[in-house]
């Protein structure tokens, strides 16, 4: 789980730098990457927690690490959308 987890991380970083140009495709990266993204920080820390306790020696944190940084990347996506008006308003100003 650990590598997709990473593999998974650092596609949606990349899909934050270099945004696809249909908006379409870009709504569709955005759900996967946010569903994939809470899975991997659910069951990543699911898994520290029990295993930190039951199998210390085996416990990982990198999966919810690699979660929280896929959702971190696509909390970057919203607010790039926000800032450069996607939404169709304009963010608000003085006047």
């Amino acid at each position: 789980m650990g590598f997709f987890a990473f593999i998974t991380a650092l596609a949606a970083w990349a899909s934050v730098l270099r945004p696809p140009e249909s908006k379409a495709l870009r709504v569709l990266l955005m759900v996967l990457f946010l569903l994939l993204g809470t899975l991997f920080t659910l069951a990543g820390g699911f898994a520290w927690w029990w295993d930190s306790g039951m199998r210390p020696t085996r416990a990982s944190p990198w999966p919810l690490i690699w979660g929280l940084l896929t959702l971190a990347s696509q909390a970057g996506n919203l607010l790039r959308a926000v800032f450069e008006g996607e939404g169709g308003t304009d963010w608000p100003g003085r006047r």
